[in-house]
């Protein structure tokens, strides 16, 4: 019986050693791992609102580009208009003016929210980017 008690007792000793030195450490380590989360999360920030700012002046200086390149290049869908050899360049040039006006609309409210990160950006995708380093988020 006391061969029973004293292996038990040893046995709580033993697992009481394992499990002791990762708490302690995890103590120390935490502080550590949290002035990097902070700093990680505010380098984070900055990048995203640094990223809307210029996704937001590159909507509003490509939006003129989308007019002419809706008369270029209309979309095949307004071949299938009446008349559609022809009148398929007027509704490609009126789907590029509205495009252009929401994307201008949109890049200027993105200058605006640029702050506020967890906002969607409203700018639709570029037709060019501009910019080096400038990704569009994806919905």
């Amino acid at each position: 019986m006391e061969r029973l008690c004293g292996r038990r007792l040893h046995l709580a000793v033993l697992i009481a050693m394992l499990l002791a030195p990762p708490v302690f450490g995890e103590e120390h380590d935490d502080a550590g791992q949290e002035a990097a989360a902070k700093q990680s999360a505010l380098s984070r920030y900055g990048t995203d609102v640094n990223n809307r700012v210029w996704m937001g002046f590159n909507s509003i200086l490509t939006a003129p580009a989308d007019p002419v390149m809706g008369t270029i290049e209309p979309l095949e869908e307004f071949a299938a208009l009446p008349g559609g050899r022809i009148t398929r360049y007027f509704a490609g040039f009126g789907q590029g003016v509205l495009l252009g006006v929401y994307r201008a609309a949109a890049g200027a409210l993105d200058l605006v929210f640029a702050p506020f990160t967890p906002f969607a950006m409203l700018s639709p995708e570029p037709r060019y980017t501009l910019f080096e380093g400038v990704e569009h988020e994806a919905y």
